[in-house]
């Protein structure tokens, strides 16, 4: 999976996109969401708008975004294989943590970044209405 990223924003930027998202009916949030994994914009530009700088607030320019998939994979891997060797049950807990941690990350990459894929639309202006 590839690390897709949005613009940077500020921090009251982000949070006023996060908000304006979490305000839209939840059939508006999901049909949003599922149109753009078919490649189509949400008829109404108002959700098709807010949906965008949703997925640029979350996608923001951060390590975490930018990690390629393996890595985790190979760090869960790496402390499975020390949690028995060493017979400790803290490291086979602490991959158990980074497993669910890199678990949310991919959703959250998978349910966002064909939102942020579609063109933003011009009627977005610069910050997201509430």
């Amino acid at each position: 999976m590839s690390a897709v990223v949005g613009p940077e924003m500020t921090p009251q930027r982000r949070a006023t996109a996060l908000r304006a998202f979490h305000t839209l009916p939840r059939e508006d949030r999901q049909d949003a969401v599922a149109l753009a994994r078919q490649g189509r914009r949400h008829p109404d530009e108002r959700v098709a708008a807010v949906a965008w700088w949703y997925a640029a607030a979350v996608l923001q320019p951060r390590w975490y975004n930018r990690l390629p998939l393996a890595v985790p994979v190979v760090v869960v891997l790496a402390l499975l294989a020390a949690s028995f060797a060493l017979n400790s049950w803290p490291l086979g807990f602490l991959a158990l943590v980074v497993l669910l941690v890199t678990a949310a990350l991919v959703r959250q990459r998978l349910l966002t970044a064909p939102l942020l894929g579609l063109m933003r639309p011009p009627s977005a202006g610069d910050v997201p209405q509430d």
